[in-house]
């Protein structure tokens, strides 16, 4: 029933680096591929900017709705979001914030992306 909603393709990305460093912190993160193309709906929730100064920054959220099945973590990352043909439709890195909630038919997610 949810399949027909899910017409775009993730790549997910886990990090997989364990450990820590000789000063006791954790390794730098090394993200492998985790799902080459999951399906999913991805859309835009809210856009800002901000401006401190000489610094700025701008912090863009999405959601993502996947099936009730998927495997979806906290913490991973999109690489890439795609259409069926492969074409790019949502570029640049893409951070799962938060647990991804369980809905009736489906699983939901939101989605950061910090430049």
């Amino acid at each position: 029933m949810i399949a027909g909603r899910l017409t775009m393709l993730a790549r997910v990305e886990r990090n997989t680096a364990t450990g820590i460093d000789s000063w006791g912190n954790p390794v730098a993160p090394a993200f492998t591929v985790h799902h080459a193309a999951l399906p999913c709906f991805v859309w835009s929730k809210a856009a800002s900017e901000r401006a401190d100064g000489t610094k700025s920054t701008s912090t863009e959220t999405f959601g993502i709705m996947i099936g009730r099945d998927a495997d979806l973590r906290a913490d991973d990352e999109i690489a890439i979001v795609m259409d069926r043909l492969g074409r790019t439709l949502i570029p640049g890195r893409l951070k799962v914030e938060g647990p991804v909630q369980f809905k009736h038919t489906h699983r939901e997610a939101a989605l950061e992306r910090i430049a």
